[in-house]
């Protein structure tokens, strides 16, 4: 009885500290992370991708220009850096470990991990324009195959 005592009371306390491992480990992914976070500067990041994202759209849709801050209140609130970062720490931890975290943050200190942080929100800007242009210029073809697929969509069902 006393051995079995002993042995539960073992079990549980090897329990417990396998738990403040997996914690401590936990915290320190999730410490390193925010470092990472820094060294991309992300919260600037973030501030001017939203800018250059209303810009855009007020660039394609000029009606729109009186209503730019309502549109950068609501970016901000919703898909600001403070709204976003929780959740952005948890897709870093759960996609890398802690030292691929640290190799990340090592990158973007140096030169060229700070010009890429410098120039994302630039080329992703420009990469959405990029993209709907592409879409815009090919719009006739996407309303035939959207009219096609109508088509055997109504056949199909009579």
């Amino acid at each position: 009885m006393k051995k079995s005592k002993t042995l539960l009371l073992s079990f549980a306390l090897a329990l417990s500290l396998l738990s403040l491992s997996a914690s401590a480990e936990e915290k320190s992914s999730l410490e390193a992370t925010h470092e990472l976070f820094e060294a991309m500067n992300l919260a600037v990041t973030f501030e001017e991708t939203i800018t250059k994202m209303v810009d855009v759209q007020i660039r394609q849709k000029p009606q729109i220009a009186p209503f730019r801050q309502v549109m950068l209140d609501f970016m901000r609130k919703h898909m600001g850096w403070e709204s976003m970062k929780p959740d952005m720490a948890r897709l870093y931890t759960d996609r890398f470990t802690t030292e691929e975290i640290l190799e990340l943050k090592a990158f973007y200190e140096t030169p060229l991990g700070k010009k890429t942080v410098r120039l994302l929100p630039e080329l992703t800007a420009e990469g959405a324009v990029l993209g709907q242009k592409r879409v815009q210029e090919n719009i006739v073809e996407l309303q035939q195959m959207i009219a096609e697929e109508a088509e055997r969509l109504q056949k199909k069902s009579d």
